[in-house]
């Protein structure tokens, strides 16, 4: 008991699984040497000095294992708290600067460098001083580089403030880049959610032994693409019926054309005052292309018909 409440005073603040774990070493430990003591246990004859010594070398066995158990708690508390302190300084690390803190850096060092400014401007005013005590030449030779000077300072101070603008909308950019990262982290990170969602999903249903086929978005795409290939078989139908009517035209239009033919040449011959004897006529030949021009025509109708009564 007295080795227990040392153990418990002595110890640092540890989480409580720490404490199970070390407790349950410690009894698991005990039960060992119980065992062992047990086994080598000897019949009554032994004496009383080997008694006495086995008990010593019991309890300096269980004093060894508490000073080790203390031992690892206070390591333990001190690796959990320099790793409170590396996850904070890691927080911080990651967090980004603020607009504000950058300004505010950006004000302190314009304020250094005034004040060094200030601090050379008093320094140059202290040794004019001490030259214009020494002769009224040196005065007139310090007030013309002090007028150089001054001139070249706020040159300078021009450049600061034009490097600190400069700074400050570097700083914005650089604050926007970072919200469209974040935006587009976040939106990578909901989308890698539902990929593994839908992973989770296929393999539970692969290993329940349910088919791919029967999953709703196969079942989806399934319809989309029948309802796109229905689509395209009625657009093929409809190209296809067109192209007969154009093919029907053109062969209407060709026979047109032939009989078109020899009137134009008899004009023409007319014009041309030919007094040559007249050509024969073949009727058999101009009766075959009437009747020919009367099927493409009855063809044609007969296709726009049927074109219309389909679209309605």
């Amino acid at each position: 008991m007295v080795s227990a409440t040392s153990f418990d005073s002595s110890s640092p603040s540890v989480s409580p699984s720490s404490d199970k774990r070390l407790w349950s070493n410690v009894r698991n430990r005990v039960d060992v040497l119980l065992e062992e003591n047990s086994k080598n246990h000897k019949p009554v004859t032994n004496t009383i000095a080997i008694e006495s010594e086995r008990s010593k070398r019991f309890k300096n066995d269980s004093m060894l294992l508490l000073k080790g158990f203390d031992s690892v708690s206070h390591t333990l508390s001190l690796l959990s708290s320099n790793l409170d302190n590396a996850l904070q300084g890691v927080r911080e690390l990651a967090k980004p600067p603020s607009y504000s803190e950058i300004l505010h850096s950006n004000l302190k060092a314009d304020q250094i460098q005034r004040q060094q400014k200030e601090e050379d401007e008093e320094e140059e005013e202290s040794k004019g001083k001490k030259r214009k005590h020494e002769s009224d030449v040196e005065q007139t030779e310090d007030s013309s580089n002090e007028e150089e000077k001054r001139p070249k300072e706020r040159k300078i101070m021009k450049k600061a403030k034009n490097i600190a603008i400069s700074m400050a909308a570097k700083a914005n950019s650089l604050a926007r880049e970072l919200k469209t990262i974040k935006s587009d982290l976040s939106f990578i990170q909901e989308r890698c959610g539902l990929l593994e969602e839908e992973n989770k999903r296929l393999r539970d249903g692969f290993v329940k032994g349910v088919r791919p086929e029967e999953d709703d978005l196969v079942r989806l795409q399934l319809e989309v693409l029948l309802a796109e290939k229905a689509r395209l078989a009625n657009e093929n139908a409809n190209l296809v019926r067109e192209n007969q009517c154009l093919h029907q035209m053109v062969e209407y239009h060709q026979i047109t054309s032939q009989d078109l033919s020899p009137s134009y040449e008899q004009v023409v011959q007319g014009f041309c005052l030919d007094f040559s004897s007249p050509l024969p006529q073949y009727d058999d030949e101009e009766e075959e292309h009437e009747t020919r021009a009367r099927d493409v025509s009855k063809a044609l109708n007969e296709s726009f018909e049927k074109a219309e009564e389909e679209q309605y």
